[in-house]
């Protein structure tokens, strides 16, 4: 039986939008490279999970839910796509062909550029990148962010109700952002800041132990259990659309109210649409609306 979705991303998002296409009774191949390494921790932030819960559990609870409805889940990276026609047809890296009239994209922005030396062992145990929802883990300990736009010091100030000490490592002379909340953070009894400096090396064996800091052409060290980055730049993964669908000036996927892209019958969902990992249940709700309307417009077809 031909495919009614291909879901491209096996995170959050895409799950999600499975398991709602999986109620609605389509037909769905999900493709995903495998599991992302730069998916963070949940804990008391994800409802419904009061103790909290590892991402890689969750997101095998929700892909274990998946196969239990006989989807075709295929861990391969998508090469090619070709969204003009009614029929969209996407390429893998193996040489397989997948056609579908609805495409749901939810492949994420963990393309990652310029890793610190050691964050890729500590991502999701020391090393975070939204502090809504990994603040809280940080009660009473030192904590180091580094950054220089707007969000990132709002960021710095959510984590200063829960850190007794905050170094903000500004990799330019100094932040970027309104007079305010510049000077919110330069006041703040628990925020000192290092201008143009930046984290070189994240220390630890078995969990984070510091990080080097070099200041003004001198290495410092600073005893840590929790950094967050917001200086290191991602990007949505998407490169194998090659211009088919419409995106902002900022790298995100731009969908209207029915997380429609400008092509008609492709749906985005999740970190593709922010240009920025954001909280993970946030993603999950996205990919299940995504795939109620991709539902709908599927159903009009059918009309």
């Amino acid at each position: 039986m031909p495919n009614d979705f291909i879901i491209v991303g096996g995170g959050p998002a895409g799950c999600a939008s499975a398991l709602f296409a999986a109620q609605a009774k389509r037909k769905v191949t999900i493709l995903h490279k495998g599991m992302t390494s730069l998916i963070h921790s949940f804990h008391w932030l994800l409802p419904g999970f009061p103790a909290g819960v590892g991402p890689a559990e969750w997101l095998a609870n929700m892909r274990s839910q998946i196969g239990t409805v006989g989807f075709e889940i295929i861990e391969e990276e998508v090469t090619q796509a070709a969204l003009g026609a009614s029929v969209k047809q996407i390429n893998t890296t193996s040489g397989k062909v997948l056609e579908a009239p609805v495409i749901i994209l939810a492949t994420g922005c963990y393309n990652r550029h310029g890793f610190i030396e050691g964050e890729s062992k500590f991502v999701g145990h020391g090393v975070f990148y939204n502090a809504y929802q990994d603040g809280p883990l940080c009660e009473g300990e030192t904590v180091v962010v580094e950054g220089k736009s707007e969000p990132a010091m709002r960021e710095a100030l959510y984590l200063a109700r829960f850190a007794k000490k905050i170094y903000f490592v500004v990799p330019a002379l100094k932040p970027e952002g309104n007079d305010k909340i510049v000077s919110a953070l330069s006041h703040h009894p628990k925020i000192e800041f290092f201008t143009s400096a930046s984290i070189k090396k994240i220390n630890g064996d078995n969990q984070l132990e510091s990080v080097s800091v070099l200041v003004a052409g001198e290495e410092k060290t600073i005893p840590t259990r929790a950094l967050f980055l917001y200086a290191r730049t991602s990007k949505p993964k998407y490169d194998f659309l090659k211009g088919t669908i419409e995106i902002s000036e900022e790298g995100a996927v731009l969908v209207d109210d029915q997380f429609m892209t400008s092509v008609p019958g492709v749906f985005a969902c999740g970190d593709m649409l922010a240009g920025v990992p954001q909280l993970q249940f946030v993603s999950a709700a996205q990919g299940l609306v995504a795939a109620m309307y991709a539902d709908r417009y599927l159903a009009n077809l059918d009309l």
